[in-house]
């Protein structure tokens, strides 16, 4: 049961943060830009935390420890990788940007084989492979043609943050706190630390209208009330290399969305790329409860 809640819980973060190209392309839109963004998305989503919080009287005291795990997190595996992605954007196209963004399940594989002693049998293998080459049909394909330097390196780097986060909630002294305690000192930390980058470099925004606003409050609630707080949450059932692949059904999201919305363009290999990652996602799923059910047929093994 606990191996399905961590499949379902993480596929629905997924497809929650697959909601951020429309909220961001309407903020944009309205006056915002790629710093103040990430700065209100946080700030939005760190007060309704905390008032969620306080009404079911959830406990979020942590060790000092924690919190310098939770600060480390917030820099590194979250700040730090919104802006080196959003950064990336202004060198390529979003497909290639976040195609090579999407590296972050490979780094999380082989981070768990060599430092966390994951067993990755083949099948989980395999799923890596499908899901990596949907992704590229997805939104990578008819995206070569303009690559940069620096906007590679931004990419690439993005990708190997997120993959800190993902491990380290996933490992670390964190990892039996609330999900809700978890995502609400990220966005805390996030705020402080977006709003020194942004007031340091000259992009903290002001002149936005309410349509921006109104799309900054609902990434807050449906990416990080929601999404992050059902990731996270899944990261305790399910191990860190079966959730990096399960999260590359965020795509199909923003694919699907960006189709309804935005009356965007619906070719083969889009097919051809939800196709390959849906497979991958099953892969996964059955693997995982394969897991599940070796482990508890061991219980009963007479030693």
């Amino acid at each position: 049961m606990n191996k399905t809640k961590g499949i379902i819980l993480t596929i629905f973060a997924t497809m929650s943060f697959g909601f951020l190209p429309f909220f961001a392309k309407t903020a944009y839109a309205n006056g915002f830009n790629p710093y103040s963004f990430s700065l209100y998305r946080s700030l939005f989503a760190a007060v309704a935390l905390f008032i969620f919080i306080k009404l079911y009287k959830i406990d979020y005291k942590a060790t000092k420890a924690q919190y310098f795990t939770l600060f480390k997190v917030s820099l590194f595996g979250y700040s730090l990788m919104m802006l080196t992605l959003n950064t990336s954007l202004l060198y390529m196209s979003s497909g290639l940007a976040m195609t090579l963004h999407f590296i972050y399940p490979i780094v999380v594989m082989l981070a768990s084989v060599f430092f966390y002693k994951e067993k990755i049998g083949t099948k989980k293998v395999l799923a890596l492979i499908l899901s990596i080459s949907g992704i590229y049909f997805l939104i990578g394909f008819n995206s070569m043609s303009t690559i940069s330097l620096i906007g590679f390196w931004l990419a690439l780097i993005s990708g190997v943050l997120y993959a800190y986060y993902i491990l380290t909630v996933s490992n670390s002294n964190i990892k039996n706190l609330s999900g809700f305690v978890i995502t609400f000192y990220l966005s805390l930390f996030n705020t402080y630390i977006l709003f020194t980058i942004s007031f340091a470099t000259g992009n903290l925004s002001m002149s936005y209208n309410y349509k921006g606003l109104l799309s900054t409050i609902m990434v807050a609630l449906v990416c990080n009330l929601f999404g992050m707080v059902a990731f996270q949450t899944g990261l305790k059932y399910i191990t860190a290399t079966a959730s990096s692949i399960l999260s590359t059904f965020e795509p199909i999201t923003s694919l699907v969305v960006g189709i309804i919305i935005f009356n965007e363009y619906l070719a083969w290999y889009h097919f051809v790329g939800s196709i390959l990652i849906i497979i991958s996602v099953i892969i996964v799923s059955l693997t995982e409860k394969k897991m599940k059910e070796v482990a508890n047929d061991s219980k009963y093994e007479i030693v």
